[in-house]
């Protein structure tokens, strides 16, 4: 009996052990639901295929391959039974065939002539990336239709309307191992379609056939030579197959931007989206096209106009996908995928941001793909993003928010974030421009805080307080917005600051420039916060690590408004503050010393400034000692004391010596110094220079008095034989007795 079969499905069979079975297996579905017959078309599969594929049918084609795939594709064809035919490759299979069952049993094939699913067609060989294409691989057949082309083969005609199928196949047939393999297959597809163009040289298929081999093989030049003469020669002439002119056009385009070639790109862009044969789809490819060159070119305002035209296309394509289905070519039919479309959403998002135009840029960022691999993405879309946030106004800034909470959502795009966050705020540039930035110890009123370069700097970085990361920088910021711009909706207890403000003073390697910066003491303590408690919580010792390692990169010059905001919140001579103070000391004196060139003529400052500096360190050491040790043992043994305490009784000596003008002694203390702290050994150096200028000074002016004193010695005592030639004797005695203890 006779059974009426609906389909026939024809599978090209080569020699693909590794992926027979997959295919064969996955429409085993379609084959028991829907009345079907299965031919198999051998091209030289080999005795280990073929024993796999007589498996599964005995309705086998023997085909001598001839380096025609239509000619193959044709022999099944012409042994099939079915009303609609079906065909396939050995290295595809698909993922889900209900939707292509349901299509046969509801009686739906009976509206159509064409049916067309998806061919995933992966990049990489394990499966991260690759290209969804639409294929016409149903038809209904008809007396003469069959396959023409020896290459990219498909069918002379469509008997009806094309109706789209929700199925893919999975198809690894362009994820090559290595280069060579895929240089090897472009060369026989691209020798094959050489071979159609000399015979047909005005087909257009073959050539967007043709430049899409040298696409995949990246050969963008070569790729866009063609697009450009197979415009030219459309001009000049009829073509077969125009409706692939329009994707011709299109390629030439990505061509340009491949390329770098942007405003070449701009201008044929321009032309081309306006022209009659590019059709809709073409148009709204240009158009992404366009706004990545707007935006390369900083015209945001055209950037963002063309981004909304391939929006605007988008968002007709969802609704009536069937609508486009004319329009798919190997060029265009990825252009609304998330792969193609994430870049050039990206670039409208940019465009967006600097046109003030955060709605439209919240809404295109959505549909981005934010799962790309890492490299692959625009961090530029990131760097603009946070660029305006740090100007938006509270309208948008929750929209930017948004975004970074969805970038931030991947772990390894928060140093990204970070990185552009830090740009954003730098503040490097001002320092270096002269903008010293004095600290206020004021907490209210106070003119820097009300300036307006402070007002927009606290502004700039109080918009990134409500980042997911914890960093020491976005804990500033946290604090900044709190303390000086509320209206950002961030709160935060004194407890809390003091908290913050720890964690930014341990990264003060990189943080201490812009807690100065930002007036991290004040803001503290405008939010009932006191860094004095902050300092509580660091144990001593560790203080002193701190101290020492801090003043390892920064100057005491750095300091002074640290300074000021210790004197403000903490009493002097608590623990923690006469270390640091004896460390300022010690930094002012170094500082000081590496000012003075000329010791010569620089004594004075010496004195006032170095001295100044030792002076402040010997006070608080020989204080802290005192806190810490027993008077007993500070004055019966000295030499158990740590030697830092040792060196500041010495130094305090060497000041008393000093300032009694007991140079010689004072040489003597500096020597003993350089043995105890052998890091002042450049401060004692200057010193012992110092010193040896005093000494000269002192006996140049011992030397200069003594010779001053004998010549009014002998004019007195001229005066003296002047008054006993006179006979005034008494007068000459007297004046004699008062000599005589002054001479030597």
């Amino acid at each position: 009996m006779n059974t009426h079969i609906l389909l026939t499905i024809s599978i090209l069979i080569s020699n693909r052990p590794d992926t027979v079975r997959k295919c064969l297996d996955s429409i085993q579905p379609l084959l028991k639901k829907v009345p079907s017959e299965l031919i198999l078309v051998d091209t030289g599969c080999g005795e280990q295929v073929r024993s796999v594929i007589e498996e599964y049918t005995d309705n086998i084609v023997d085909f001598v391959w001839c380096r025609n795939f239509a000619k193959a594709r044709n022999a099944g064809l012409e042994r099939a039974r079915g009303e609609w035919f079906m065909y396939m490759d050995d290295d595809e299979w698909f993922e889900d065939v209900r939707d292509i069952i349901r299509f046969f049993n509801s009686g739906e094939f009976r509206i159509y002539g064409v049916g067309l699913y998806t061919t995933r067609d992966y990049i990489r060989t394990d499966g991260s990336q690759y290209i969804d294409s639409l294929a016409a691989r149903m038809v209904r057949l008809e007396p003469d239709i069959r396959f023409i082309y020896r290459i990219h083969e498909c069918f002379n005609r469509a008997p009806g309307k094309a109706k789209r199928i929700d199925a893919f196949t999975h198809h690894y047939g362009y994820a090559y191992q290595t280069a060579e393999k895929a240089r090897e297959h472009a060369a026989r597809n691209i020798g094959l379609l050489q071979e159609e163009l000399a015979e047909h040289p005005s087909n257009m298929r073959h050539m967007l056939q043709l430049v899409q081999e040298y696409n995949a093989l990246g050969e963008a030049e070569k790729s866009l030579e063609l697009s450009l003469e197979a415009i030219e020669r459309a001009k000049a002439g009829a073509v077969e197959e125009e409706y692939c002119l329009s994707s011709l056009y299109g390629n030439a385009i990505n061509g340009y931007i491949v390329t770098y070639q942007y405003d070449e790109a701009i201008r044929k862009g321009e032309e081309y989206i306006k022209s009659k044969r590019t059709d809709r789809m073409v148009k709204a490819l240009i158009a992404g096209r366009l706004a990545v060159a707007y935006v390369d070119k900083e015209d945001y305002g055209k950037a963002f106009s063309h981004a909304k035209n391939y929006w605007d296309t988008y968002q007709a394509y969802l609704k009536n996908r069937d609508a486009f289905i004319g329009f798919e070519t190997p060029v265009t039919q990825s252009c609304f995928n998330k792969q193609k479309r994430t870049p050039i959403l990206g670039n409208g998002v940019r465009a967006a941001v600097h046109c003030g135009q955060a709605v439209w840029a919240w809404k295109w960022f959505r549909e981005m793909d934010w799962r790309l691999e890492k490299y692959s993405l625009d961090f530029g879309v990131i760097r603009d993003i946070l660029k305006c946030m740090a100007g938006a106004d509270m309208q948008e800034l929750p929209l930017y928010e948004k975004m970074c909470n969805v970038i931030l959502e991947r772990q390894d795009l928060e140093e990204v974030v970070l990185e552009d966050v830090l740009e954003c705020c730098d503040i490097h540039e001002e320092m270096q421009d002269g903008g010293e930035m004095d600290f206020c110890e004021e907490a209210e009123g106070c003119r820097v805080c009300d300036s307006q370069i402070f007002r927009k700097r606290t502004r700039g970085i109080s918009a990134f307080g409500n980042l997911p990361i914890e960093h020491w920088f976005i804990r500033l910021a946290r604090l900044t917005a709190a303390a000086f711009w509320p209206e950002r909706g961030i709160s935060c207890r004194g407890e809390e600051a003091e908290a913050m403000a720890l964690e930014i003073w341990k990264a003060r390697e990189e943080s201490m420039l812009y807690m100065k910066a930002y007036h991290m003491p004040q803001t503290v303590n405008i939010l009932g916060g006191d860094m004095g408690h902050m300092l509580e919580e660091i144990p001593f010792s560790q203080w002193e690590k701190d101290l020492t390692d801090h003043f390892s990169r920064y100057t005491w010059k750095d300091t002074v408004w640290l300074a000021k905001a210790f004197r403000a919140v903490r009493e002097q001579d608590s623990m923690r503050m006469l270390a640091w103070r004896a460390a300022c000391g010690i930094s002012r004196a170094s500082w000081e010393t590496a000012a003075l060139e000329n010791m010569a003529e620089e004594s004075d400052g010496f004195a006032d400034n170095v001295l100044g500096g030792l002076r402040e360190y010997a006070l608080c050491r020989i204080k802290l000692c005192e806190e810490i040790y027993k008077e007993k043992i500070i004055r019966s043994m000295p030499d158990l004391l740590p030697e830092e305490y040792q060196g500041a009784y010495v130094i305090r000596n060497l000041l008393e010596k000093t300032e009694a003008a007991q140079y010689a002694e004072a040489v003597e203390s500096v020597r003993e110094i350089m043995n105890l702290l052998p890091g002042l050994a450049p401060i004692m150096r200057h010193y012992l220079k110092w010193l040896e200028i005093q000494l000269e000074r002192q006996k140049k002016e011992s030397t200069q008095a003594a010779g001053e004193l004998q010549v009014l010695a002998r004019q007195i005592k001229a005066r003296v034989h002047a008054l006993m030639e006179a006979g005034q004797y008494e007068a000459a005695l007297g004046v004699t007795e008062q000599l005589l203890p002054l001479l030597p």
